[in-house]
């Protein structure tokens, strides 16, 4: 029990970077505080005994950071795709429940380096925060599961009002008839 509480008070830390990080108005800033989101997380992942999740979360940290400086290439982004795939499949020590962080870490290192708009970054951290909820609950990181709860309505209202920002600028765009 002393575990469980420790490991989401460790998440919940993490939490207010990821909720940063949906704020955020550029892609520098998301990929930054994401990078210490990861950290931390990589942490609580060790306190719950996910090895494959500290994995994938320490990768993502590290891709993140360098994301965040605009260094991620392509070379790079085969490291860290191969290496959480392959490390978090040899040390998965959940079972299927593991292999959810090795999906999100591709998932999301993939964009990464394809997605360039912060709105298609927003859209690729909803996808990946579903991920990240479905394995929270299972692993009993509640505090990380209901804080990305949170994050995906965060996330899903700014992705919401980036399409009517965008919407309002087409129609100040287009003349009337």
């Amino acid at each position: 029990m002393g575990t469980i509480i420790l490991g989401n008070l460790i998440s919940l830390a993490a939490a207010c970077f990821m909720a940063a990080s949906c704020l955020a108005k550029d892609n520098r800033r998301v990929f930054f505080c994401q990078f210490m989101e990861c950290a931390i997380l990589a942490v609580s992942s060790v306190v719950f005994g996910s090895l494959s999740g500290a994995l994938t979360m320490a990768l993502s940290a590290a891709r993140n950071l360098i994301t965040s400086r605009g260094k991620l290439t392509r070379s790079l982004t085969v490291f860290f795709f191969l290496a959480a795939v392959v490390g978090g499949l040899l040390i998965n020590t959940r079972g299927a429940v593991g292999l959810l962080p090795v999906i999100a870490t591709a998932e999301y290192t993939i964009c990464s380096y394809r997605v360039r708009s912060v709105l298609g970054t927003k859209y690729s951290i909803f996808v990946n925060v579903l991920f990240w909820v479905v394995y929270s609950f299972l692993i009993l990181d509640f505090s990380t599961a209901i804080s990305d709860s949170v994050i995906l309505v965060i996330d899903g209202t700014a992705i919401l009002r980036a399409h009517r920002e965008r919407r309002a600028e087409i129609a100040a765009e287009t003349p009337a008839e």
